[in-house]
């Protein structure tokens, strides 16, 4: 199955709308995205008594990006909430940034409206639809960033804004130097991995296939890495259209592992893959290792990937693209069509309708 993902008939064929010609684009639209943020007046965004991050789907994972990012570098906490009620504890003191690429994302309509009333200040990150409307009824500054993409493939357009309004609000040190060496990187990893790289010198499509007709375990080995192991899995569900499930450790060491003992037959369905960071703690890596020794033994295949790049930002992006593309050649060895997600629109559909 492996020369079909070399075969570039082949491939335009199954990919009309060009999603991997989206994927690697990344590193451009992440500098795009952060030079439209670091355009908005920042002001009373200096210290935050909390950040808010409103999105849904694609819209939401760069929120859970930005978390990850900032968990360990920024004197307050970040929350992303993905429901229609914002916690709360929102006030005055909160910092909301409200993502929706369309802009028609009811739950972060409803969200921004409820985090608004409650005194928040917000910005708004959208391509238009009625959040950017709404924001110009309640004189919400915003971001407006290009649209005409499937959400999942704007996030350098969704998180890039996010990062440019933390750069110019100045809540960590060297951001913007992150955001350079990641899209100088993302730009290196594209050519590497992307779809001109034969399949026998990609790792990205040898990856692809080994999870042919199995169902991946995507695994965090640590914090940075979390939203990657997320991204990984839900790209993996609307691209590839395949089931996929994601743990973090240590969590998943009180209460997966166990699981695997008992798994039985199912167990050769499954495909392991742990996303690593080189600076990962020496006692997490060692938690990697004895749990793949005591329980992952009976999965049908066992790979690790590791991120590439200095800066955490660089590091966390090279784990998305490499997850983007496995899920996009995924797709091709599936035959699907990488890029319509019809059970979505149908959803939609029906509740409209109702």
């Amino acid at each position: 199955m492996t020369y079909v993902l070399d075969d570039p008939a082949k491939l335009r064929s199954l990919d009309p709308q060009d999603m991997v010609g989206l994927v690697v684009r990344l590193g451009d639209l992440l500098e795009e995205g952060f030079e439209l943020g670091r355009r908005l007046d920042a002001s009373g965004w200096e210290r935050p008594g909390h950040v808010l991050v409103l999105g849904m789907g694609g819209s939401g994972i760069g929120g859970d990006l930005l978390r990850a990012l900032l968990y360990e570098r920024a004197p307050f906490a970040v929350t992303v909430v993905k429901d229609y009620v914002p916690p709360a504890w929102v006030g005055p003191g909160t910092r909301v940034l409200a993502c929706s690429y369309s802009g028609n994302t009811e739950e972060t309509l409803a969200a921004y409206e409820a985090a608004s009333s409650a005194g928040a200040q917000c910005v708004v990150v959208s391509s238009g639809g009625q959040l950017v409307e709404r924001a110009a009824a309640h004189g919400t500054p915003t971001v407006r960033i290009p649209g005409g993409l499937p959400p999942r493939a704007a996030l350098g357009l969704l998180l890039g804004p996010m990062l440019g309004v933390a750069d110019r609000a100045g809540w960590v040190e060297g951001l913007g130097a992150g955001v350079a060496e990641a899209a100088r990187l993302l730009r290196e990893l594209a050519s590497e991995w992307g779809p001109g790289r034969p399949a026998a010198e990609n790792p990205a499509k040898e990856l692809a296939r080994a999870l042919v007709g199995h169902v991946p375990v995507v695994y965090a080995a640590s914090r940075l890495a979390e939203p990657a192991a997320l991204r990984w899995k839900t790209q993996l569900n609307e691209n590839s259209k395949v089931y996929a499930t994601w743990n973090v450790f240590p969590e998943l060491n009180h209460n997966e592992t166990v699981g695997w003992a008992l798994a039985g037959q199912p167990e050769a369905l499954l495909q392991v893959v742990v996303l690593r960071d080189p600076q990962d703690p020496p006692r997490l890596v060692r938690r990697v290792q004895v749990t793949r020794e005591i329980s992952l033994g009976a999965a049908a295949g066992y790979h690790e990937v590791l991120a590439r790049g200095s800066h955490p930002l660089a590091r966390l992006l090279s784990l998305v693209l490499f997850g983007d593309l496995v899920s996009v050649y995924l797709a091709y060895l599936n035959e699907v069509d990488p890029t319509p997600v019809a059970v979505i629109d149908e959803l939609k559909r029906r509740l409209a309708d109702a």
